[in-house]
């Protein structure tokens, strides 16, 4: 698992390994709380494509999680 931080968001993304040898990507996006607002997760299940190594995926999850929260993607609901 990788976990960094972008802006006000946490990032988590990760890797499961399916039937077939392939990986699927993994992904949490972490409001981070603050004075006025408390933390709130929101999870990205299903993600393709699927990759053939667990890093692969794991870093495309993490990309794709920082592109979400740096354009404030309306994917993003947290």
């Amino acid at each position: 698992m990788r976990r960094e931080q972008c802006g006000s968001y946490l990032i988590s993304a990760s890797a499961c390994r399916l039937p077939g040898l392939k990986w699927q990507p993994r992904l949490t996006v972490t409001r981070l709380a603050n004075g006025r607002t408390l933390a709130k997760s929101q999870a990205f299940p299903g993600l393709s494509p699927l990759f053939e190594s667990s890093k692969a995926a794991t870093q495309y999850a993490l990309d794709l999680g920082k592109q979400l929260a740096r354009e404030q993607s309306p994917r993003l609901t947290v």
